[in-house]
């Protein structure tokens, strides 16, 4: 009699134990093959790549095999749930502190709109592919209802494509530098890489004009510990010496550095690869983050073309000067006189299709009012 309790008593907690454990693998089973990196502590960060010359070929040969250039993604304007919404939305009722002159004659294309408050006070500049479903969104969207309650006026001014609306929201951003806007970081100095006489990488701090002009300059970087981080991992991803590129001083000569001692050079310090080799293989790895110089003697226009008509860009020195168009035989806007050499963000923006050959380029010759 009591075997068949005991017995008994084992079967149920056998049976308990196997439902607590299949519960148990029930709710944690999928979560253990989700991938969640926000809760590994040393799980490595994406980050940003500037685009390799690799890659940069490799487009270039798809470009040649299907006779057609290989066309950017759309780089912004993610659409937004409120947005989607907006496109059926009609304007607000009693909108009594917002003209509404501004508000109809926004277009469903690409542009950069402008809200502004109290005096004109430029207030928040934006773009989109397409500005009254955007700026509908803006009006609808309860966590805006500050920047809205403060707003008096809307304008907005068209571009035939995504490029123009880049480069112009960047140069209104800087010009008018709008309350709402988030702050770009004050750059206390731009640094680069550059070589000296003996071809080592050296870290400089550099101005925008320099940027322009100078010759093999590699990456810009905001801080001089950024440069040179960014040196050691070139170093370290191409197996280079980190003596022969001045990282390491060799006690005397021959000595091998630390990263041939690990097997992770290729012997330039100790004379297993030659000088020519090495100097080589580091003008290969630094390629990629060459600054390209300003390659005209004057302005150059870059045509673009989107819904029936077309824009010309005007950029001097990679910098944004403003466009001209069917409507427009003057630069809008026109540059003030200030407004010269070297711009950084025009740069970032036009230099990854000037170098994949997307781009459409005129010269200008007598560009009418670039002077006065």
């Amino acid at each position: 009699m009591n075997n068949k309790k005991d017995l008994a008593s084992a079967m149920n907690t056998i049976c308990h134990r196997s439902s607590r454990t299949s519960l148990i693998q029930l709710f944690t089973h999928p979560l253990m093959q989700v991938a969640m990196p926000a809760l590994m502590p040393h799980a490595p960060s994406a980050q940003p790549r500037k685009l390799p010359a690799a890659l940069v070929e490799r487009l270039l040969v798809q470009e040649s095999e299907h006779g057609q250039p290989v066309q950017p993604r759309t780089s912004f304007n993610a659409p937004l749930p409120a947005a989607t919404r907006a496109a059926t939305l009609a304007y607000p009722s009693h909108p009594s502190h917002i003209e509404r002159a501004g508000i109809e004659a926004l277009p469903d294309g690409c542009g950069v709109y402008l809200l502004r408050g109290a005096d004109d006070r430029p207030l928040y500049v934006g773009r989109s592919l397409n500005l009254r479903s955007r700026v509908l969104a803006h009006l609808h969207n309860r966590e805006e209802a500050y920047l809205i309650g403060q707003t008096h006026r809307i304008e907005h001014r068209r571009t035939a494509g995504e490029l123009g609306a880049a480069l112009l929201e960047h140069s209104l951003l800087r010009d008018l530098q709008p309350s709402h806007n988030k702050k770009p970081r004050t750059k206390r100095g731009l640094f680069t890489l550059h070589l000296d006489l003996d071809g080592r990488p050296q870290v400089a701090q550099v101005s925008e004009s320099e940027l322009g002009r100078a010759e093999n300059l590699f990456g810009i970087f905001s801080s001089e510990r950024a440069a040179r981080d960014a040196l050691h991992q070139l170093v370290e991803h191409h197996a280079l010496c980190s003596i022969e590129t001045g990282l390491e001083q060799a006690a005397s000569l021959g000595m091998a550095c630390f990263a041939r001692q690990i097997r992770r050079c290729r012997g330039a310090c100790t004379g297993e690869e030659s000088g020519e080799q090495h100097q080589q293989r580091l003008m290969q790895a630094l390629e990629d983050l060459r600054i390209q110089p300003w390659p005209y003697a004057g302005a150059m226009g870059i045509i673009e073309q989107g819904d029936g008509w077309q824009q010309v860009h005007v950029i001097d020195h990679w910098r944004y000067l403003g466009s001209l168009d069917r409507d427009h035989r003057q630069l809008t806007p026109r540059p003030a006189a200030s407004l010269k050499g070297f711009d950084l963000g025009s740069y970032k923006l036009v230099i990854q299709p000037y170098l994949l050959g997307q781009l459409e380029l005129r010269a200008l010759p007598g560009l009418p009012l670039m002077n006065s």
